[in-house]
């Protein structure tokens, strides 16, 4: 039996985080992870924007057209990757109240943990990039002054990190095999 997506050509094409500044969250992911910014979509009469990130090879990242382009609208959904939706709601940056839930917390977790938060149970729970070297990312992510759930060496799975975005978004950095792609992540 084939399966629905493969008969109706889908692809995977983006996650979605919700933000609430993308004046903190989009630079954080270009500076740290080498994103683009693909295209912007802007909703003043829902008051939410929408923000779209790739990890493009670095040789085809100058190709890109302009975000808030008809061309980079275009790009958006025709590209053979996938991206990373940033929403803010409008005003949120301004909400010292505004948090998001990572999806890591619940009440499935031991009273004694950390993470255990009363009421909800744990759902999403992270996005990954793959690195040549977990040790050196994370030192250098450390020195830019980000913050990390686990460094490599801890906990009971070694070689293996996350750390936090601006929301506290986990971001995962797992090993890829070396020399696959010139671009530090991918």
């Amino acid at each position: 039996m084939t399966a629905i997506g493969r008969r109706y050509n889908a692809s995977f094409q983006q996650t979605m985080l919700r933000i609430k500044d993308p004046k903190v969250s989009v630079p954080f992911y270009e500076r740290h992870f080498g994103m683009k910014l693909v295209h912007r979509y802007d909703f003043p009469q829902w008051k939410f924007s929408l923000y779209f990130l790739e990890r493009p090879r670095d040789a085809a990242a100058a190709a890109l057209p302009s975000p808030g382009t008809k061309a980079s609208e275009a790009y958006l959904w025709s590209m053979t990757g996938t991206t990373l939706e940033l929403t803010h709601n409008h005003g949120s940056e301004e909400d010292d109240s505004f948090s998001v839930w990572s999806g890591n917390c619940g009440s499935d977790l031991p009273a004694e943990s950390p993470l255990f938060r009363a009421g909800v149970v744990r759902g999403f729970g992270h996005i990954a990039f793959n690195v040549e070297d977990v040790y050196a990312m994370s030192a250098a992510l450390e020195a830019a002054g980000v913050a990390f759930q686990k460094r490599p060496d801890e906990g009971r799975m070694k070689g293996l990190a996350f750390c936090l975005d601006p929301d506290g978004y986990w971001i995962e950095l797992v090993k890829r095999e070396e020399g696959l792609f010139p671009e530090p992540q991918n």
